[in-house]
């Protein structure tokens, strides 16, 4: 997987590319005088679960991007004789990660939106000839597309020519916690909120996750220190809390993230059964501390579950995470948080023990030549950090 990281040097850094394939378009690199159009053109709706869901990137979609990769890569197709309206776009930006216990990097593809105007007309032609032109052949391309979004699956999941072939490799699900049964080991475990005397521990705590779990993010826990970091963007240090045993030894960490200030999930339309039973839903919501299922056109109001990390097999720690963070949740006057997690980690078992509403999407590689299980190391649990998916 080194060798990625290596063709980054070498990758063609044209500015402009067109293709004889697709006349009259091209593509090239986004700019601040791009961010409205892409505010739009991102809120694209979705399906899921019977709810048209759209995933809106408000104020500022350039902003919000660096929050979701290392280094965002925003590349968008515009008429020749219109340079300045967007017709198409997709997100190819770097996530810096731990792969096989490695510091390596992964180029994760997201945000593919079309303009349904120009649809038609080639321009997912255009940006797969792009990809097959501009990067190295044997690069992996990330993508995580939920089950229910069958036009992106149709095209990223189907093979095609002139397409990067898929490799599907784990079935994650997102679950949006509401309720946490309190685990009777709770009481076992300190926690303590993320201090600048800590952040060494942290990091240190983190890399050494790094033996169980692939794609693990490479965190700075210092950034957050030295004022808004746009990749903490939303979060303080006192987000975080450090989890200690008896023994004082560390054992867990995790975060509470509050993206609405630039990231949200609006309900765009309700199928005819979930628009019947959404006031008596709410009804029982409102008893019992669950998420409230918004009206038409308005957000979730939830937190993410950042960097939710302890040794995959330790149950106590993970309950007792879950139920810390749930009272953490509280206190911030929200009703739920989200944590995705593969179906192959153990911890997924423990989430029996909580009232979630569960979300599934695939987890999959893209590649002209490459072949994603030569690379990674299969005994390895996928990790995914949920608020930058």
């Amino acid at each position: 997987m080194n060798s990625d990281a290596m063709n980054i040097s070498v990758e063609n850094t044209r500015t402009v590319y067109s293709s004889a394939n697709v006349p009259n378009f091209h593509v090239r690199p986004a700019t601040k005088a791009d961010d409205e159009q892409l505010v739009q053109l991102i809120a694209e709706t979705m399906p899921s679960n019977g709810m048209t869901l759209a995933f809106e990137r408000y104020p500022s979609y350039l902003a919000a991007s660096h929050a979701q990769y290392n280094r965002p890569d925003i590349r968008v197709v515009v008429p020749d004789n219109q340079p300045d309206k967007i017709v198409g776009m997709m997100n190819l930006g770097w996530k810096y990660c731990y792969i096989n216990q490695q510091p390596d990097v992964l180029r994760y593809v997201a945000d593919l939106r079309l303009n349904q105007k120009f649809r038609g007309q080639n321009i997912l032609r255009l940006l797969m000839d792009y990809l097959r032109d501009e990067l190295p052949q044997d690069s992996m391309l990330e993508s995580i597309i939920l089950v229910d979004n069958l036009p992106a699956r149709r095209i990223l999941h189907e093979t095609k020519t002139g397409f990067p072939s898929p490799y599907f490799y784990d079935d994650i699900q997102t679950f949006t916690v509401s309720q946490v049964q309190k685990p009777a080991a709770f009481d076992h475990y300190q926690f303590e909120p993320l201090s600048i005397n800590k952040i060494a521990d942290a990091n240190a705590f983190v890399q050494s996750m790094k033996a169980h779990y692939n794609f693990l993010p490479n965190y700075e826990f210092s950034d957050l220190a030295h004022g808004e970091h746009p990749f903490w963007l939303g979060m303080k240090m006192d987000d975080f809390y450090l989890i200690y045993n008896h023994e004082n030894k560390m054992v867990g960490i995790y975060g509470l993230w509050n993206q609405q200030s630039f990231k949200q999930t609006k309900v765009v339309h309700y199928s005819w059964l979930l628009k019947l039973i959404r006031p008596f839903y709410n009804l029982y919501a409102g008893v019992k501390g669950a998420l409230v299922l918004p009206k038409k056109e308005r957000a979730f109001d939830y937190l993410m579950l950042h960097s939710a990390l302890c040794h995959p097999s330790d149950k106590g720690v993970f309950n007792s995470l879950l139920f810390h963070a749930q009272e953490q949740t509280r206190l911030k006057r929200k009703n739920a948080f989200c944590i995705t997690l593969a179906k192959t980690d153990p911890r997924i078992h423990q989430m029996s023990h909580t009232s979630s509403h569960v979300i599934h999407a695939i987890h999959a590689f893209h590649s002209f030549q490459g072949k994603p299980y030569e690379l990674f190391d299969g005994s390895k649990i996928s990790y995914f950090k949920t608020g930058r998916i």
